[in-house]
């Protein structure tokens, strides 16, 4: 972002501050747009310009996430991630999106293979419930602990998968 915005408003950015990428903010990055955006006419400035306006509000929703430690349920997590990818192709170039395109392919395949995961676990609880039913006076505590026992699976499979995520942006985003 930091480039986009010097190659295009330079004095701008020194103005308020910003001469380093690390002292440019996100949040105040759409307001800084909004506000100087008259100040270039170029055809191109003006196409990203539109790309990164239809982008916001996800924008800004990754960073209030991320800055909250908010979590996000799969398909969210899979649009902010396709998001950003846009979003750093447009106002970086392609090379700035290589490693979000990696966490966009680990993250189908994690999730793929969650999917997987939870379809075998949904046949077996039915398997369980069925033999339950079939024979309820010799197994109805089993069916009594059944949910305990989903519940902690389910608990077992998010901590694997969040386990891995922070293993591979650690990995990644050095």
């Amino acid at each position: 972002m930091f480039h986009f915005v010097q190659k295009w408003l330079l004095l701008e950015c020194f103005t308020v501050g910003w001469t380093c990428p690390e002292s440019l903010e996100l949040h105040k990055f759409f307001c800084f747009l909004d506000d100087h955006q008259g100040k270039i006419k170029a055809k191109s400035f003006r196409l990203t310009l539109s790309k990164i306006h239809k982008w916001r509000r996800v924008i800004t929703s990754i960073r209030h996430a991320t800055v909250h430690r908010i979590p996000q349920d799969r398909d969210t997590l899979i649009q902010m991630n396709r998001v950003a990818i846009n979003f750093s192709k447009c106002i970086v170039g392609f090379k700035s999106c290589g490693s979000l395109c990696r966490l966009y392919k680990f993250l189908k395949i994690t999730l793929s293979r969650s999917d997987r995961v939870m379809v075998q676990l949904r046949q077996n609880v039915d398997s369980q419930i069925s033999l339950c039913e079939a024979r309820p006076q010799h197994l109805h505590q089993r069916l009594t602990l059944l949910p305990e026992a989903v519940k902690r699976v389910l608990e077992r499979s998010d901590e694997n998968f969040i386990s891995e995520v922070k293993a591979f942006l650690q990995a990644e985003f050095k």
